[in-house]
């Protein structure tokens, strides 16, 4: 096992029982961003914080209270240290279609600022939470904010704190107060920290130039590990459609669903020259997708037939070299346990061909849980003969299933990767996330008489329509809602909030890139919550 994957499991270990928590700030003067101007204020001259205010002002980062005028010892609400924190680090607001606090209404200028926030653990909340977003917050709300942020890269505090008035710190600070002092980022004064105190305008300069300084030297250090492959798989679009929400999102790698087996060893192909034009234009690769529609009976003709089976590769390497394709995804449903050998054997052959032409190959490969679906699957083998293996992380509740629950809950998808990784370098795995869910129709014991897969914005929709509010499941890190029209509904919502903890874990145990299915399912504010997510691990943190 290498390192890199030990690390990984005993990561994953710890961080299945570790708590999150933290809380936030607010403050008005960050309701617009602040221009990059020469602009002085007239009350800063004697601030200890002058420098940290004219740099961060410069950047965008703070503003003043009025014309000429910072404020410098006023203080900070929550709603505006949030705002600051989020733009230290790059963020972006999102618009999160379910709040995550009951006193964050949408309409306010900060709402995306906390959900952004919220959804990347810097804050935590849930429906029945309040945030207090115009209170001041407290040097020990900001330490345990920040130490948050350091843990998370990977570092800790674990000396004890010898501040005079220690005994005053909550107990739910202590070590956020011990771990900012020790790496240098709140030192406190005349070696008093003063906990309860409100964070002043110019402290928060002082510490959040220190966290920029922090995160960019992070950010240097994990250019280079930063996974970078974002595939969309194009289904149920039409191919502007597709290009729109391609421009939309992080997605660099384009998979069309263009080749199909055949009988006779040929291929379907569906290829679109004006995607193609499109692709090249846009600086994106094309991995066509290779499917086999769930037929089995077929894929066992094709597999296991030597004659079938190079055609078939001769038909595909052929593709690749007519269109200038930059890889092939196989993407093989509902194969016979029968056929794992040959299954192995057909990705190693058409790796070979393909070598000549530096074509990238990926294979989609289920969970495995030793169930019939993934008899056909030698994970090690397949991982060592494709340069990818794409864990589909879904559907832990299929939608025939008399078991209503989730297309993919955090825990099962946590364990789906531990199991993976123990036959696959993270190196060469790249996670699929869904990106739609099932609206579950329940009879009266709770059983699932009936699932339709939905989009994201068609599940938003049932949402703001239901007299229903949106409950936080902390266990399975989602929201779940129920709704009654002439049945009983029930719905695990994949927003952002619970897409980025999915992708974080992804982030987290150093997989390749993700993938997508499917771009159209997504809901635009989406959009945004992934992309804070690739800063965030990008910034190192």
């Amino acid at each position: 096992m290498s390192s890199k994957r030990s690390r990984w499991l005993t990561r994953l270990t710890l961080s299945a029982t570790a708590a999150i928590t933290i809380f936030t700030t607010s403050t008005s003067y960050l309701a617009a961003p602040a221009a990059a101007s020469g602009a002085t204020f007239q009350d800063i001259a004697h601030s200890y914080a002058y420098q940290s205010i004219i740099s961060l002002h410069a950047k965008g980062i703070l503003n003043g209270t009025q014309p000429g005028y910072f404020s410098p010892k006023k203080a900070v609400t929550r709603a505006e240290w949030v705002t600051a924190l989020d733009r230290t680090l790059g963020l972006e607001p999102v618009q999160a279609a379910v709040s995550s606090y009951r006193d964050v209404a949408k309409k306010t200028w900060y709402y995306g600022w906390i959900e952004a926030a919220s959804q990347l653990n810097i804050v935590q909340g849930g429906t029945s939470a309040t945030f207090q977003p115009n209170s001041p917050i407290t040097r020990q709300e900001a330490a345990l904010m920040i130490a948050r942020l350091i843990r998370s890269s990977g570092r800790s505090g674990d000396a004890t704190s010898s501040f005079t008035d220690t005994n005053e710190i909550a107990d739910w600070a202590l070590d956020a107060v011990t771990t900012v002092n020790r790496y240098g980022f709140m030192k406190g004064e005349s070696n008093y920290f003063r906990p309860a105190s409100s964070l002043t305008r110019e402290e928060t300069a002082v510490l959040l130039e220190r966290l920029l300084a922090y995160s960019t030297k992070l950010a240097n250090q994990t250019a280079s590990t930063a996974s970078s492959i974002r595939i969309g798989w194009q289904y149920d679009q039409t191919v502007q459609q597709f290009e729109n929400t391609v421009l939309q999102s992080n997605i660099n790698t384009l998979s069309p669903r263009w080749f199909f087996l055949n009988e006779t060893g040929s291929i379907s192909d569906y290829t679109n020259s004006s995607l193609l034009t499109w692709a090249k234009q846009h600086h994106k690769n094309i991995w066509a997708l290779v499917g086999n529609r769930s037929n089995l009976a077929l894929t066992h003709q094709i597999l296991s037939s030597e004659v079938l089976r190079y055609k078939t590769i001769t038909q595909l390497a052929n593709a690749v070299s007519v269109y200038g394709l930059n890889g092939l995804v196989i993407d093989f449903e509902n194969v016979d346990g029968q056929d794992r050998a040959n299954l192995t054997l057909f990705v190693q052959q058409l790796k070979a061909k393909l070598k000549s032409q530096n074509t990238v190959l990926a294979i989609c490969v289920s969970p495995n849980y030793g169930t019939d679906w993934t008899a056909a699957f030698d994970y090690k083998q397949l991982g060592a003969a494709a340069d990818y293996l794409i864990l589909m992380g879904y559907d832990e509740h299929w939608g025939g299933s008399s078991i209503p629950g989730s297309v993919s809950s955090l825990p099962w998808l946590r364990e789906s990767v531990r199991r993976f990784v123990q036959t696959t370098y993270p190196e060469k795995a790249i996670l699929a996330l869904p990106l739609f869910t099932r609206n579950w129709t329940l009879n009266a014991s709770g059983k699932s008489i009936a699932s339709s897969d939905i989009s994201l914005d068609q599940q938003n929709q049932l949402v703001s329509r239901s007299a229903s509010k949106p409950i936080w499941n902390e266990d399975i890190q989602q929201y779940t809602v129920s709704y009654k029209d002439t049945q009983l509904h029930k719905l695990w919502l994949e927003e952002g909030r619970s897409f980025t903890r999915k992708y974080r874990l992804g982030q987290d145990a150093g997989f390749a890139g993700f993938a997508y299915w499917y771009p159209g399912g997504a809901s635009s504010d989406l959009w945004s919550s992934v992309k804070n997510a690739d800063r965030f691990i990008q910034r190192g943190l």
